[in-house]
């Protein structure tokens, strides 16, 4: 978010020791938010992004002193993935919580009645104190909405991703791309008559020249009208500038703004322009986007909720949020049976936990595939094992047991 300071004295409600005041507002850059939703590569971004994290449920686990851990179930669970107030689903806020902190580097949450209320962050300021002029004492919220509301801190969750957003720091490559879609609709609107040069045999008085054009603007430009034979009169000779698409090569500036963008918002190219895909699976390129684009996101969002949400006592107890991102990682049909084939034939799970894994129903007698074909041997002693079998140096054992007979 982009920042002004401000340094003065605080307002005269504020207490005494507050010496200095920081005001925190949103950057007020040349792209707005309705604006960068116009260029389709943008909003695919941010929907993709967007509505990939909504969808993942949100739960509460337990770490153990053995390090194991648990899954607890808590009211807040259900707040974060079922309604998180009276009119609003929980999927619906994540997403606009997600879209305001693409955008604006910031999202904000109003925690009232054991409720969760999204505030859109256009609309928030914050104006930070300070006592030392160094670190920050406290911080009001400031909401402009139908009317001026000054929220309690200790209500607020803010979920920061310590930039300024992509309407900022895009703000460049965001405005070349609105020009070129403005460009490529100039064009496509005249299109049947591309640019050219009208020379007429004698000179021409202004009214004329006026009526000229607009007569030729009239009958020959926009698209509906392409294809109709052209017909000068006598004394007049028409030479086209060429603004063919591929001579302009408006391919190559589409290609260019969908490459650039995907930086932007630090996505794989390939789920803008399937041209651009350079993975083998879908299983690649869904780990790639979750690493490298939504992993962040998330992490940032877990650390928010577990710092507003939890009590000191459960995060000394282990208690943290986690999102589940398995779904993320769906693979082909192929993809998941081999893989699930493969756990299960070197035991790492019950023939029932590869039915479940498959969304199959569960068969009585649950087992476990096991192999007897590797036998360990202590390098020491020359002991034999079979782990599978609980077997330890078994001819050994023999051996022994009939020279004591």
């Amino acid at each position: 978010m982009a920042n002004i300071f401000r340094w003065g004295s605080p307002k005269n409600n504020e207490r005494d020791y507050f010496s200095a005041a920081i005001i925190s507002t949103h950057s007020t850059g040349k792209i707005s938010e309705q604006s960068a939703l116009k260029i389709p590569a943008v909003k695919a971004a941010v929907e993709l992004i967007s509505g990939s994290i909504s969808q993942l449920p949100v739960y509460l686990y337990e770490e153990n002193k053995d390090k194991s851990v648990d899954r607890i179930d808590d009211a807040r669970i259900a707040i974060l993935n079922e309604d998180s107030s009276e009119y609003e689903v929980a999927q619906i806020l994540k997403k606009k919580l997600v879209v305001d902190y693409l955008l604006y580097g910031k999202a904000y949450i109003l925690t009232k009645n054991d409720k969760l209320y999204h505030l859109q962050a256009r609309s928030i300021q914050e104006e930070l104190f300070t006592e030392d002029g160094v670190t920050i004492a406290k911080k009001k919220f400031v909401y402009h909405g139908v009317k001026d509301v000054e929220l309690n801190e200790r209500e607020m969750i803010v979920i920061d991703s310590g930039t300024n957003g992509v309407l900022v720091d895009g703000e460049e490559i965001l405005g070349t791309a609105l020009s070129l879609i403005s460009y490529q609709s100039s064009i496509m609107k005249n299109g049947a008559l591309p640019t050219g040069v009208l020379k007429a045999s004698s000179r021409l008085t202004e009214p004329a020249i006026n009526r000229l054009r607009d007569s030729f603007e009239g009958l020959y430009n926009g698209a509906r009208k392409a294809g109709k034979t052209m017909i000068l009169e006598e004394g007049l000779d028409f030479k086209a500038l060429s603004m063919k698409p591929d001579e302009l090569q408006m391919d190559v500036a589409n290609k260019f703004i969908i490459s650039e963008i995907a930086r932007l918002f630090n996505i794989p190219e390939s789920l803008l322009n399937s041209a651009a895909n350079k993975y083998n699976s879908l299983e690649q390129n869904n780990l790639s986007f979750l690493q490298y684009c939504l992993a962040p996101v998330i992490t940032n969002f877990e650390s928010s909720f577990n710092k507003n949400l939890l009590t000191t006592y459960e995060k000394q107890s282990g208690y943290y949020f986690r999102f589940d991102t398995s779904e993320l990682l769906r693979t082909t049909e192929k993809e998941k049976i081999d893989a699930t084939s493969s756990a299960f034939t070197k035991g790492l799970i019950s023939f029932n936990e590869a039915r479940y894994t498959l969304d199959k129903p569960p068969v009585d007698d649950d087992f476990y595939l096991l192999n007897l074909g590797n036998v360990i041997r202590n390098a020491e002693n020359g002991e034999l094992t079979i782990p599978n079998m609980g077997v330890v140096d078994q001819k050994k054992e023999e051996k022994d047991g009939e020279a004591e007979n």
